[in-house]
């Protein structure tokens, strides 16, 4: 973003990078969301040139499975066992330079009803765990799919790292497959992919923005998930408007998840706003919800 007098020029980048390469060059004064993680971890907080303010958001990240039939996927024991294999706190810290939070649930931090239903459920990664898993399933191993995913800071480092982790165990060979944004869109709605990860931004802080949208019937994530329990405690929750009285439904809508594993949660994001030490208000520009508070910038 550029300040120039009482106004101020929102840029629009078309990658991170592009974003990082403008910040660096001084072409603008203040930078908000996607800014590449090395970039935020190799910050100075001496650098006295600089501003640099933290707040949780409600941007979240999961692996999401293609449950149609056919899917090597499609059996609730392979989904599973990728959760009891899967490494958050090393994808936090080698990928995302811990510019991230580990995500064990649905519905973020910071949000009513937030629970931490896959960390109850699968505590560590386990790979004696999702041997047993598929083995009593008599599924044949190493289960072969293929991950998909799409633009986003750190994206081709993500997938290496899940790919790494899943194959390190011997039960599963990945193929990770990088898809234009429109291309990804239209695939994972036709289920043309086994896997794919995908980032969700909440439209307003409300829990049922990562309930009805993600796991309910006709999901925004085409997963072909339904279950009618959980469709009954989300038309619960839809009733009442007092969040703290259907606290309990959110949280039990995240337990049958953990247990159904339709997605894995893998992190949710921190809101970073850099700005130079000419602007001020910069701290208060974003709380998290993605509203830009534009009106609180200006030019010491």
């Amino acid at each position: 973003m550029q300040k120039t007098g009482h106004d101020v020029t929102v840029r629009y980048f078309t990658d991170s990078a592009a974003m990082s390469r403008a910040w660096q060059d001084k072409d603008v004064d203040v930078t908000a969301r996607q800014m590449p993680p090395a970039v935020l971890a190799d910050l100075s907080p001496w650098d006295s040139s600089i501003r640099m303010s933290e707040t949780s958001s409600p941007n979240t990240r999961f692996l999401v499975f293609n449950l149609r039939t056919g899917s090597p996927v499609h059996a609730q024991p392979v989904r599973q066992a990728v959760a009891a294999v899967l490494d958050r706190q090393a994808l936090a810290r080698d990928v995302h330079r811990r510019t991230v939070e580990p995500l064990y649930s649905l519905i973020p931090q910071g949000l009513t009803g937030h629970a931490t239903s896959f960390f109850d459920t699968y505590p560590q990664p386990d790979g004696e765990r999702a041997t047993k898993l598929l083995r009593q399933a008599g599924i044949t191993t190493p289960v072969r799919f293929r991950l998909a995913y799409s633009v986003g800071a750190a994206t081709d480092q993500e997938a290496a790292v899940l790919k790494r982790q899943l194959e390190a165990t011997g039960l599963f060979e990945v193929t990770t497959q990088r898809v234009d944004w429109k291309e990804f869109q239209e695939g994972y709605a036709k289920g043309a992919y086994d896997a794919y990860c995908v980032s969700w931004v909440a439209d307003f802080p409300d829990p049922d923005t990562f309930t009805t949208p993600l796991v309910g019937a006709d999901n925004a994530f085409h997963s072909g998930y339904s279950n009618p329990r959980v469709e009954r405690l989300i038309r619960q929750t839809q009733q009442n408007d007092q969040r703290n009285r259907v606290a309990g439904d959110f949280r039990e809508i995240q337990k049958i998840v953990a247990e159904d594993v339709p997605m894995v949660p893998l992190w949710q994001k921190k809101d970073y706003v850099l700005s130079t030490s000419s602007i001020s208000g910069s701290q208060y520009l974003s709380d998290g919800t993605g509203i830009w508070r534009l009106w609180m910038l200006g030019r010491i």
